[in-house]
């Protein structure tokens, strides 16, 4: 009996160890096909990333590598492209026609400024900002001296906003350029009053004086604006100094500016509109005005560089560093040795030798 009890323990024993083998070969198995497959799979996507999006270091060539931002490379492969002028070229790329094209509304723009021009009257009106600003600079160093002191009595900066319609853009005067034109309108009343003297300075200075009085208000004032931008020309040789990129403002000669003018000279007899001081001021305001602002002439808004030369600066930064260490500073002289006075004397010594002198003469 002892004999068969132990046969089946060792059947038992050698059964149960049996699959516990199993199993742990099984798992065996199972984690060494898991980390072959891994391998596997790094593996390849090492030799794909090598083969597919690199380049051996030694075998670089310098290649041009084109870009969305660059329009060289159709320039060159297409020289139409690169003869065309810049006004056509950005015109066709904007889908913009010259010709057929019509004017454009601004009405945006107009709120726009109808927006700081009213923050600017309300601005005005703090303390009379304005008024006081206006009156230092009639009494400035502009001042004749044969007009007294300049008082400003009125001032009213009107209720209405200036209305720009008619935007189009037309072929410029210079070859392949272009600008932009803006019809405007301000239908409002804008005066400035004033109150001076006017100095009579012969045979003597101011010997007599003028009362003079004087209002002068914009009703109606309207015309055509151009607005272009304007690029340095190429040259071949650099400039010393970089060429200026600006806007150039102007406006047409065929505008309408209508002035009423109110005048009021004299102390106890008054002569009220004259008719000559009235053409004499509108003649004035509007040569003025021409002289200022219709084309050819025009305001110049600078456009600032979008990118500094660098080496330019760089060379500019040791030219004047070589010329602060070479001794270009002015030299050191010696100041002018100043003739030699004979010493004054003073009031005890002088009284002292007038005694000792009389003392002699005694």
């Amino acid at each position: 009996m002892d004999i068969e009890e132990d046969i089946k323990d060792l059947l038992q024993f050698y059964t149960s160890s049996g699959q516990a083998s199993c199993q742990y070969v099984r798992v065996v198995s199972f984690v060494q096909g898991l980390v072959i497959g891994q391998l596997s799979v790094l593996i390849v996507l090492v030799f794909a990333v090598r083969y597919l999006f690199m380049e051996d270091v030694k075998r670089v060539k310098k290649r041009y590598l084109p870009s969305r931002l660059s329009t060289t490379p159709s320039m060159r492969t297409n020289p139409a492209a690169a003869n065309t002028p810049p006004a056509s070229l950005i015109t066709a790329k904007t889908y913009y026609d010259i010709i057929h094209h019509p004017p454009e509304s601004t009405d945006w723009l107009n709120v726009l400024f109808a927006q700081a021009i009213h923050q600017y009257r309300d601005d005005a009106q703090i303390n009379d900002r304005l008024k006081v600003a206006i009156t230092e600079m009639l009494n400035g160093g502009l001042r004749p001296g044969f007009v007294g002191p300049i008082l400003v009595t009125d001032l009213n900066l009107g209720d209405e906003f200036p209305i720009l319609n008619n935007a189009r853009i037309r072929p410029s005067d210079e070859l392949g350029s272009m600008h932009a034109e803006i019809d405007f309108e301000y239908n409002d009343q804008v005066t400035l009053g004033i109150e001076t003297q006017v100095i009579l300075n012969w045979p003597r200075i101011a010997i007599a004086a003028l009362p003079v009085s004087l209002v002068v208000s914009v009703v109606r004032f309207s015309g055509t604006l151009t607005i272009e931008m304007i690029n340095p020309p190429k040259t071949s040789t650099k400039p010393d100094k970089p060429l200026e990129r600006y806007i150039a403002i102007s406006s047409h000669p065929d505008f309408i500016l209508d002035l009423q003018v109110q005048s009021l000279i004299g102390s106890k007899t008054k002569l009220e509109d004259i008719p000559k001081l009235t053409d004499l001021i509108q003649t004035k305001l509007r040569n003025t005005y021409i002289d200022k602002l219709v084309y050819p002439t025009f305001v110049k808004v600078k456009v600032p560089a979008m990118f500094q030369d660098r080496r330019q600066d760089a060379q500019n930064t040791q030219n004047t560093h070589e010329h602060a260490t070479t001794g270009d500073l002015p030299s050191q002289q010696p100041a002018p040795q100043q003739p030699l006075q004979p010493q004054k004397p003073n009031d005890a010594s002088h009284a002292t030798i007038h005694s000792e002198k009389e003392q002699v003469v005694l």
